[in-house]
């Protein structure tokens, strides 16, 4: 008996709940807003074209469902939602006269429009809810014939121009999904960006995709932008520091008014790559680099770089130059930063994303903390490593 209500309890939880993180309340609102929306649009459209009684077809609220709660899934892309519609109403019509038993061509027909679905991967649920409605009102004429396939096409159109308008538009979605382009390579070489190299690549997946044998209802990059964060959160989770663990304290500044000539001292005695730019208030404003003087010059040949760059910094008294003399004149401004308890991870995703060997470490009035280069990262991240296999 005991073992029976244990079963019983875990196949009623299996069937309460999903197992699936709930969406944000933002998202729930946004999603149901969309919903709204689409429905009040394209039922007014309608209404105001001349049709006959019928209107609004019923599978039309189940595909708005997965248009605004999935907008990025594959069964609510323009090519699903046309093709199982047209294989719907194509099968629909087939057996409601052919066959003249209504379970029959029930059953017949939605087989018929999700074998079809699946064949030419044009899945799309509501498909399924349309081949019923046909079927079940039985064998028509020409003229209503005509008329239903008129009413489904002009009811599937109006949705997905109003799902493209209110989801791109009103709800800041884009729609139709887009699979989002490769970032060019900041060194301008033929390899891989550097968190793609040790990730899932299209034959990771579609191994993965077949061996699981079923359909899968996710983007491919989506997938991969799902593993990157879930591997990315695993990390943080083990390793557990924060910017505040790891930063170098004692950092070298400048401030916007002082001479470049200072600056470029700077960075040669004290060998780092950047300095923070701070105003007259000792708040960040931007950020000075070696890269900032070299877009300076005109010739970057050997000889060429090293004139142009004594000129640079050569002071000219009771002169008023045409070339920079100040910081803020080279430097560069919306400067990536973290706060002490930005998640070391997240850091290092920045640094590789933007290129960055330096991140400023900041407080809420934007005073300068710390700075976290590559190389307190790596070492911070040996050490944990070291240690915990120790």
């Amino acid at each position: 008996m005991k073992l029976l209500v244990t079963r019983f309890s875990g196949l009623a939880r299996a069937w309460v709940s999903n197992g699936l993180p709930s969406m944000s309340a933002a998202e729930q609102w946004r999603s149901s807003f969309g919903a709204l929306l689409g429905i009040v649009l394209c039922g007014f459209s309608l209404l105001a074209m001349p049709l006959h009684s019928d209107w609004l077809i019923a599978p039309i609220g189940a595909s708005v469902v997965i248009l605004f709660v999935q907008p990025h899934s594959p069964v609510a892309q323009p090519r699903s939602v046309i093709s199982s519609y047209f294989f719907a109403a194509l099968v629909g019509l087939v057996c409601s006269h052919l066959i003249p038993n209504a379970v029959l061509a029930a059953a017949v027909g939605v087989a018929g429009t999700v074998w079809l679905m699946i064949k030419f991967n044009g899945i799309h649920p509501p498909g399924g809810a349309l081949v019923l409605l046909m079927v079940l009102d039985g064998p028509v004429g020409l003229v209503q014939t005509t008329e239903t396939l008129s009413l489904v096409a002009i009811n599937v159109l109006l949705m997905l121009v109003f799902a493209w308008l209110v989801n791109t538009w009103v709800l800041g979605r884009p729609y139709p999904y887009r699979a989002s382009t490769e970032k060019a390579q900041t060194h301008n070489t033929r390899d891989m960006a550097p968190m793609q190299r040790s990730g899932l690549d299209h034959t990771d997946l579609a191994s993965a995709v077949t061996a699981l044998n079923t359909f899968v209802d996710i983007q491919e990059d989506e997938l991969v932008s799902l593993y990157n964060l879930a591997v990315e959160h695993a990390f943080e989770r083990h390793i557990g520091l924060a910017c505040g663990d790891v930063m170098s304290r004692d950092v070298i500044t400048v401030k916007t008014d002082s001479h470049i000539e200072l600056a470029w001292n700077r960075l040669r005695h004290h060998k780092v790559k950047a300095l923070p730019v701070l105003d007259h208030a000792d708040r960040l404003v931007g950020i000075l680099s070696v890269a900032d003087f070299l877009r300076q010059m005109d010739d970057t040949s050997a000889a060429g770089l090293a004139m142009h760059l004594q000129g640079l910094l050569q002071r000219m008294p009771g002169v008023k130059p045409k070339r920079a003399m100040y910081v803020h004149q080279i430097m560069s401004t919306g400067v990536s930063s973290a706060s002490l308890d930005t998640p070391i991870t997240e850091v290092i995703g920045l640094m590789i994303e933007k290129n960055l060997p330096h991140i400023p470490v900041i407080d809420d009035d934007r005073k300068v903390l710390g700075i976290v280069t590559q190389t307190d990262t790596l070492a911070a991240l040996y050490k944990r490593i070291a240690l915990a296999s120790a």
